[in-house]
């Protein structure tokens, strides 16, 4: 079972009021912080920002900078929707709080979890893999590096304000501890125990890691590739102070990605540049187009998922993404050519020189970003699997429609405003309709990057139809071949082609959301042949 804190039963209580500032992401909130007694002390004010799957502001940055502003009192605490805090901690906070202002009554910035410059752990908390408490022995408070962001207490008056240039959730305490010491403030540790992570959005009790949907979340390409976005930052943006480590991650120092590129060999960089890129609507049958290029011998590396994607070029893939679409400052969105080029260099050191001269790579994600790869990839083909819009969007949903990952938070909003449907609605949509968005907008952009390609799109670009490639293999495998100019080596599609299985009915939804969906991909729909 799960160790917690035992707060003593305070000999006073509270005088100092703050303002805990909030930004609700999840239902976690109602089940943890919201249970908190100190969260309704009518001492207390309590600003929460709705946040709903990050879909109101821009970072987590912005979402705090404005709880502070809405807060009233001098002491502000920005906790996380899943701290809480038990009966008698606002007490035993205040008591802390006091013997630390009589060491240091102008401290910049306080947590109850941090580290030393060591790296050693200090402070009194419970979270899903431990309960710890360094304060032991008694002393109440400690100078630290750095402090776990679940609580962050500053003060008002000194005008602390998140750094909403940072893309994501990451970091958040470094950008305040920096900027507190550069004002001559100290970041110190005090004994005010929290228990973090301590239900899930469900109200059940969270005992360990594989409890938490957060945790687990973090084994997740995306959510790797959304901490590599704000490390990235960091690492630019407080490169001189770097080495540094905070409880969580060691930041090394910025290095520009284009300058690893000059360890490999000419021979390997001309090879990056003619990729064959294969395009296609996640959960539009897009396996099968990673079937037909692996029957004409496309190297697609050393690490290809269930669904062909090539798990090489993911992470490149997802942060030049993010980068695109989120990160607000120029010079990281500017990285996008120089990482796609050193993660196919990556790729082909794996393979043997003569397989490098035909590679390819599939991911559902590079119809968001085609400007970026044809930049990085000049003499780039691009091969496209379409399928009727209609069967991609009445069956599952694929993650790029979703609110459970990083992605998707970032290409839904953008689909329901490319449609200038507010995104508000994405709460209440069906997840059909999400479908039909993403799938609306994902199409648009294939079809406008072809037509930019102009002249050139007849050598550059090949498609084909999923219902062609089932029910006529015999002449869509051949006008294949002859464009690639490259023979088959295997027969792989042919013996993947499940026409009953393809061609099945839909799955079951409701006639009006049919019909809905109908009217979002009409236009499409006659774009691509198919109304």
């Amino acid at each position: 079972m799960r160790d917690f804190p035992i707060i003593a039963p305070p000999l006073k209580p509270p005088t100092r009021p703050i303002s805990f500032v909030v930004v609700k992401f999840s239902d976690e909130f109602e089940h943890n912080f919201a249970l908190s007694p100190c969260a309704v002390d009518p001492l207390n004010q309590t600003v929460v920002i709705d946040n709903t799957a990050n879909l109101f502001y821009a970072n987590l940055s912005a979402a705090i900078n404005a709880g502070i502003a809405a807060a009233e009192h001098e002491l502000i605490a920005i906790v996380h929707e899943d701290v809480y805090l038990q009966p008698g901690w606002q007490a035993r906070f205040e008591q802390s709080l006091e013997s630390l202002e009589a060491a240091d009554p102008n401290w910049g910035i306080v947590g109850v979890v941090g580290n030393l410059a060591s790296g050693r752990f200090v402070g009194h908390w419970s979270d899903p893999k431990t309960y710890r408490n360094t304060f032991a022995e008694g002393r109440l408070f400690a100078q630290a590096e750095f402090i776990d962001e679940h609580f962050m207490l500053v003060r008002k008056s000194q005008g602390s304000r998140a750094d909403d240039s940072l893309p994501g959730i990451h970091g958040v305490c470094v950008g305040l501890v920096f900027s507190a010491r550069e004002r001559g403030h100290a970041c110190y540790v005090i004994d005010a125990p929290t228990i973090h992570k301590y239900r899930d959005d469900q109200g059940n009790p969270i005992q360990t890691i594989h409890d938490s949907t957060k945790v687990r979340d973090r084994a997740s390409f995306a959510y790797k590739a959304d901490k590599n976005c704000c490390d990235e930052y960091i690492n630019y943006r407080w490169r001189q102070y770097t080495p540094f480590r905070t409880i969580n991650t060691v930041y090394t120092g910025w290095r520009q990605p284009g300058e690893s590129l000059g360890q490999y060999p000419e021979s390997l960089l001309a090879d990056i540049e003619a990729p064959i890129i294969l395009l296609a609507k996640g959960g539009g049958g897009s396996r099968l187009l990673s079937i037909l290029a692996e029957d004409h011998d496309i190297y697609m590396g050393k690490q290809v998922n269930s669904s062909g994607d090539c798990l090489d070029m993911v992470m490149a893939v997802y942060e030049t993404l993010m980068g695109k679409y989120r990160c607000p400052s120029a010079w990281q969105q500017a990285l996008a050519v120089p990482k796609l080029r050193l993660a196919a260099a990556r790729m082909l050191e794996q393979a043997g020189s003569g397989r490098r001269r035909l590679w390819g790579f599939k991911l559902p994600e590079n119809l968001l970003i085609l400007p970026e790869l044809r930049a990085a990839f000049p003499k780039a083909r691009y091969v496209q699997l379409l399928r009727e819009p209609m069967d991609t969007c009445l069956r599952r949903t694929h993650m790029t429609a979703r609110l459970d990952n990083q992605i998707g938070r970032i290409t839904l909003p953008l689909a329901y405003r490319a449609a200038n449907r507010s995104t508000f609605l994405i709460q209440f949509d069906h997840p059909a309709i999400h479908m039909a968005y993403t799938t609306l907008h994902q199409l648009s952009l294939g079809m406008e990057f072809v037509r930019e390609l102009g002249y050139q799109g007849r050598d550059k670009y090949f498609s084909l139809r999923f219902e062609d490639v089932l029910s006529q293999p015999a002449k869509v495998i051949p006008d294949f071949e002859a464009w690639l100019r490259a023979p088959q080596k295997s027969r792989k599609t042919l013996e993947a082609i499940d026409q009953n299985r393809a061609l099945s009915a839909k799955d079951k939804f409701p006639q009006d959301i049919v019909v809905r969906v109908g009217r979002i991909l009409q236009s499409i729909r006659v774009d691509l042949g198919y109304g």
